[in-house]
């Protein structure tokens, strides 16, 4: 069943976004295709935050045009977001790197990554819902 469009998660949605499953991310490209991408998020304060290189397409394209969508699944059940993305210069990019390599990979496996990961410049990215929508929850 799909749950009506609104613009706050519901309390079994939250249970399924907050589980350590990989999210969709599709960004809008300057020749107006969509450009999807698997990526880590985390849910907090009613935002979506992601951590990503500084020279992905999805930052670049998030720049231009700060409309996404986000998807989270768990086979046939789905939250669906739609909303504005924007670049927090302010937030620090390492301890949020840890926290996402911590809840995706566990602990011992997060922080032993984490360097490899800090070798390239990564920028945080904040979704804001405008619209959510789920099915099956």
């Amino acid at each position: 069943m799909v749950n009506r469009v609104r613009s706050t998660l519901q309390a079994k949605e939250i249970v399924l976004v907050e589980k350590p499953i990989m999210g969709k991310i599709a960004t809008i490209q300057a020749n107006g295709s969509p450009h999807v991408v698997p990526v880590w998020f985390r849910y907090a304060h009613d935002e979506f935050v992601i951590v990503t290189p500084e020279k992905s397409v999805k930052v670049g394209n998030i720049r231009r045009d700060g409309r996404v969508s986000l998807l989270i699944d768990d086979a046939y059940k789905y939250v669906l977001v739609k909303g504005k993305a924007v670049i927090n210069a302010k937030g620090n990019v390492e301890k949020e790197t840890e926290r996402q390599a911590v809840m995706y990979l566990g602990d011992e496996e997060g922080r032993k990554i984490l360097p490899e990961i800090l070798k390239v410049k990564h920028v945080i990215v904040e979704v804001t819902p405008e619209e959510i929508s789920s099915f099956d929850i």
